[in-house]
């Protein structure tokens, strides 16, 4: 029988996911071969941040807090990456995310994407929308592993991935969630307006089909123009 990897080399990479979401826990028999499923995953979603990343300069782009787009991790970081996991587990996706992708960040101003962080209008409306893009934003392992330290020994743990789509347009609102620790491949994220119930490999396909805006695709026809710029269809 092939190995999940190989089907995922082969193409069947939504199939794949698939079936590794509903084994639940990862049996340790399979645990090398989701990890290379997840990093191969993850590989090829760090190369779409960084060409998305390296486009919204030219767009206009200002962040929202001064932080670069994109932040791939540093041999600190992997460092960082393997200390943590020697403490706690980490979703396949997850991991590989940290590892592969790094920081992301895209949360900010632009007038060409119709983002409005700091510049008018304020949205008024509520999630899911084209008031509310959903900037594509994910932690780094420094993040993460602070919330770990500080809140890792309380029950029912919940790490706050991204701040939710309000606060990503800075209005008060909350975070898009998962939960730790966990053996699944690919984690649910909670708290994305609209999606109930999507997982983390699922939310970052939509996040570069619709160009790190995801909140776009709830009413494709109001989308800013330039967006088919940074738009692509994912190969992950």
């Amino acid at each position: 029988m092939s190995s999940y990897f190989q089907r995922y080399l082969r193409g069947e990479r939504v199939a794949v996911w698939a079936e590794l979401r509903a084994l639940g826990p990862i049996p340790d028999a399979l645990v090398e071969d989701v990890a290379a499923v997840a990093d191969e995953t993850m590989f090829r979603a760090g190369q779409d941040v960084a060409r998305i990343a390296a486009a919204l300069p030219e767009l206009g782009w200002v962040s929202a807090n001064g932080l670069e787009p994109h932040e791939p991790p540093t041999e600190g970081a992997l460092a960082r990456i393997d200390a943590l996991t020697d403490k706690v587990a980490l979703p396949f996706a997850l991991e590989a995310c940290l590892r592969q992708v790094g920081r992301v960040w895209f949360a900010g101003d632009s007038e060409a994407l119709l983002l409005s962080y700091h510049l008018e209008p304020v949205p008024r409306g509520e999630p899911p929308g084209p008031e509310y893009p959903d900037p594509l934003c994910l932690p780094g392992i420094y993040n993460l592993a602070a919330e770990w330290d500080e809140h890792g020994t309380e029950p029912d743990f919940s790490f706050p991935l991204a701040p939710d789509e309000r606060r990503k347009a800075n209005v008060p609102g909350g975070t898009q969630d998962l939960d730790l620790p966990s053996s699944l491949a690919d984690p649910v994220v909670r708290g994305i307006a609209g999606r109930e119930g999507i997982t983390l490999v699922e939310y970052l396909r939509e996040s570069i089909r619709w160009g790190g805006f995801p909140g776009y695709s709830f009413a494709p026809e109001l989308a800013p123009a330039v967006l088919i710029t940074l738009c692509m269809e994912p190969d992950f």
